[in-house]
């Protein structure tokens, strides 16, 4: 798989986390905030990683995979929440 298209799918799961953790937060979900901070260290290294192999170009698609994430993350946790 090209870099590009990993650096997009884990922008989509790193922003799609924190745009879950917002709502987790505003909703005073303790246990749902702990596990998804887990998941965003993770994400959070792997982002860095992808940055120092790729450079300045994986910007692009690290920004189309965000945008879809925080989307995908409004829908989903009021699924989960059921909001």
């Amino acid at each position: 798989m090209s870099l590009y298209l990993i650096s997009l799918a884990v922008s989509f799961c790193s922003v799609f986390l924190k745009g879950f953790q917002h709502k987790n937060v505003i909703g005073m979900h303790y246990k749902l905030t702990f596990f998804t901070s887990c998941l965003m260290g993770a994400f959070d290294v792997a982002t860095v990683t992808l940055i120092v192999k790729g450079g300045w170009w994986v910007a692009l698609t690290s920004g189309i995979g965000a945008g879809f994430g925080m989307i995908a993350a409004m829908y989903a946790h009021n699924k989960v929440v059921k909001i």
